[in-house]
This record gives C-alpha cells, sequence and structure tokens, in this order.
C-alpha cells in the first residue's frame, strides 16, 4: 500500500498552524514519514486554492544549497518578482540541518517577510541547539514527529481488532504488538513480513545512514566506530544505568569523549536519556543516566534473540519509554522504572514482564504519599486496587 496515501495526525496539527506568522521545525527520526507529511500539507494547500506558483518545496537531503541562493533563484524564474510584492508564500524547507548556520537565514528570511510561512524539517534534534533557540526565540514553534503509535500502527495495517472486550481481544492482538515492537512504528515496515527485510532495512536506512554520514558530517567527528560502539551498547542492553567511566576505560576514550559521543546519538534522536528523579520531584541528578533506544525495532536491528522473555522485558520498558516520551526514574533504595511528573502531579509506572510485582511501587507512593500507580504487564489486566491499576502493554500502548 503507498505510504503516502495514509495521513497521520501530525498532519492536521501542521494545518492548524497555516494561519500563524510563526515558522514551523517538524522534527523526527528518519523515514517516520516527515515528508511524506510535507508533500500531503502541499497537497492540501493546493486542493483549498493556493497558486502552485506559490509554494515552494527544496530537500537539502541529497542536495547542497543556500536559502538565500534559492529565494534567489525562486524569485527570478517561479514568481519573477521579490518575496515582498507577493501576498502569501509558503516554503517547505526540508533536512534543514544540513544547511550551516540556517537558523540565521530563517530568522532574516522571517522578519524581512511577514508574507512568508516557513515549515522546516529536521532528522534530529536541530532544537537542541543552543543558537536555534536563541536566534528563533518567539519565531518558531517545533512538532515533533514521533514513531507510528500502536494505534496508528494497527490503522496502517487496516486492523480492525474489537476492542469492547479487551480480554478476549488480547489474544488476536499480543501477535500484532509483537509485530509492531519489532518493526517500531516504522510507517514503510508496516506490511514487511521478512526479519531479514526488517533489520536491512533498520540498519541501512536508519541507523548506519545516521552514524556514519548524517552525524559525522554534522559534527566534523573522525570516530564512527565509536557512535556504533556506544548504540549497540545501549540497544543490547536497553534501560541500563550507563557508567561513563567504565565505557571510557573498556573502549580507551576519554571521559568527554564518551559523554559527547552519547550526547551525539541523542541528538540524531537514535537513544533518550532519562534522568534519576531526586527526593522533592524538582531535579534529576546528571549521574547515572538510563539509555533506551527511541524506537524497540532498534533493538531487533541487533539481538537474534528479540523474542526470548529476557530480551521482551526490557524491550517493553523501551515501548513504555517512547509512550511516555519518557524523562525520569527513580532510583533510591529501590527502583521505578519511568516517573511521569505533570506539574505537581506525580505517577509512577513499572513494567513487569514475568510477574507483576507491585512491591515497588508501593515503596514508592507510601513513601511520597501518591495515590495512585500504573504496572504495566504482559497480560495481566486488574481495576485500580490500593491505588495500582495493571494494564497489559498493548492496552496501555493504545491509551491516550
Amino acid at each position: 500500500m503507498f505510504v503516502g496515501s495514509h495521513e497521520r495526525p501530525i498532519l492536521r496539527e501542521l494545518i492548524k498552524h497555516l494561519d500563524s506568522r510563526f515558522a514551523v521545525l517538524l522534527f523526527g527520526l528518519r523515514r517516520v514519514g516527515k515528508t511524506t507529511t510535507f508533500y500531503q500539507l502541499i497537497k492540501h494547500l493546493l486542493r483549498i486554492g493556493s497558486d502552485e506558483r506559490k509554494v515552494l518545496y527544496f530537500s537539502f537531503d541529497d542536495q547542497s544549497a543556500t536559502i538565500q541562493n534559492i529565494v534567489a533563484l525562486y524569485e527570478e524564474k517561479i514568481i519573477k518578482k521579490k518575496l515582498g510584492d507577493i501576498d502569501r508564500i509558503f516554503f517547505f524547507f526540508d533536512e534543514i540541518q544540513k544547511v550551516a548556520d540556517w537558523q540565521s537565514a530563517i530568522k532574516q528570511l522571517y522578519d524581512l517577510h511577514p508574507n512568508v510561512k516557513i515549515f522546516l524539517s529536521g532528522s534530529a534534534s536541530v532544537t537542541l541547539e543552543k543558537n536555534a533557540r536563541e536566534s528563533l526565540a518567539g519565531r518558531m514553534i517545533d512538532i515533533y514527529a514521533a514513531p507510528l503509535t500502536f494505534k496508528e500502527f494497527l490503522d496502517w495495517k487496516n486492523n480492525k481488532v474489537a476492542l469492547d472486550n479487551p480480554e478476549l481481544a488480547q489474544g488476536e492482538i499480543q501477535p500484532l504488538l509483537m509485530d509492531y515492537l519489532r518493526k517500531g512504528g516504522f510507517p514503510e515496515l508496516a506490511h514487511e513480513e521478512s526479519d531479514d527485510a526488517v533489520r536491512q532495512y533498520l540498519k541501512n536506512l536508519i541507523l548506519e545512514r545516521i552514524i556514519y554520514r548524517d552525524l559525522p558530517q554534522e559534527f566534523a567527528l573522525k570516530d564512527a566506530e565509536l557512535l556504533r560502539t556506544l548504540l549497540e551498547y545501549i540497544v543490547r542492553e536497553p534501560g541500563n544505568i550507563v557508567n561513563v567511566e567504565r565505557l571510557a576505560r573498556d573502549t580507551g576514550r576519554s571521559k568527554i569523549t564518551i559523554g559527547n559521543y552519547l550526547g551525539y546519538l541523542q541528538y540524531g534522536l537514535l537513544v533518550r536519556a532519562i534522568g534519576n528523579l531526586r527526593p522533592g520531584f524538582l531535579i534529576a541528578s546528571r549521574k547515572g543516566k538510563k539509555y533506551y533506544p527511541v524506537s524497540p525495532a532498534f533493538c531487533f536491528a541487533y539481538r537474534s534473540d528479540f523474542y526470548t522473555d529476557a530480551l521482551l522485558a526490557k524491550v517493553a520498558e523501551s515501548a513504555v519509554a517512547m509512550k511516555l516520551n519518557a524523562e525520569y526514574y527513580y532510583r533510591n533504595g529501590f527502583e521505578i522504572d519511568f516517573v511521569r511528573k505533570d506539574g505537581q502531579e506525580i505517577l509512577p509506572i513499572e513494567v513487569k514482564w514475568g510477574k507483576p510485582d507491585e512491591v515497588q511501587l508501593k515503596a514508592f507512593m507510601e513513601k511520597f504519599s501518591i495515590s495512585s500507580g500504573i504496572l504495566v504487564t504482559r497480560d495481566v489486566f486488574r481495576d485500580e486496587r490500593s491505588g495500582i491499576r495493571l494494564v497489559p502493554l498493548w492496552k496501555f500502548l493504545l491509551e491516550d
């Protein structure tokens, strides 16, 4: 099925911003559908009557150019006028992180031409750049294009599982969950059945392209193999607390180098680091971070024993981290996998693929006088009792 025929919810979010003044940055991992979403948004613009000459799309992925030169050519060859002489223009710049000092060029374009609506995409967390935050403060909003959610994945596969009775649906939906975990929500993999083809896609089109091309080009890195070593360490043992000093000793690099290269992997949206939330819940410790692959499929790419219970327990954690966009865990005498912090509201979440053990959740809730917690299981349901709700992973991933 043609991937472009599916419209993700993120398209509707972009449409909402068509009439706003702000530039819009759509950022996310490679192959999650950012370019397709731009094409769909352009199609929407043409459908509602926009002049095709007033819609410009340019990808920097395989072409080098400056924004200034693109604008000059557009004025000369397409509209044959200056930008200021046109009422409303839409610019789409794909893979903007490939452009040196793109923030300054976009700032100038934005400030000089209020009639130009700017959409940008990036296959890295370009919002992490200090200069981007400073240069474009008050001018840009960013929207994260995540891999497909489990609900989107089921829709993509045109699967209509009746969920009125979750316990009856479980037998039908568990194989679909395994399929989702190995493919990680990448749209082009939704209908691929071959394990070898899935692994090849993940490695060749995403992981190794970012490790060996994108990041070295972006940061002039000389040690792509160290990036690969650190990535494999994380995807083979997801959720481990990374000991920078030990990694430095094992790899023969300095602690500063290891810390920097872990940062590059985060910049490339390959891994996420979650911090140990200190008592008081105001800040997280800078030490003792746990690392997860951004997609559970990355575990499938590098582990032939993906379907073993020992690894699936960690893969399930990775899927929950992706669902939550997790930032925190707790470890001080006992450990809670994830702590969701929403203002003053604190929600502890544990993932147990084996026997549902509530001991640590209860200890956390009692210690901090918290009334609710969630235990994500393989297949056990239980409505909230003593403040703890048990919910299977598949159902947790489908919840809003």
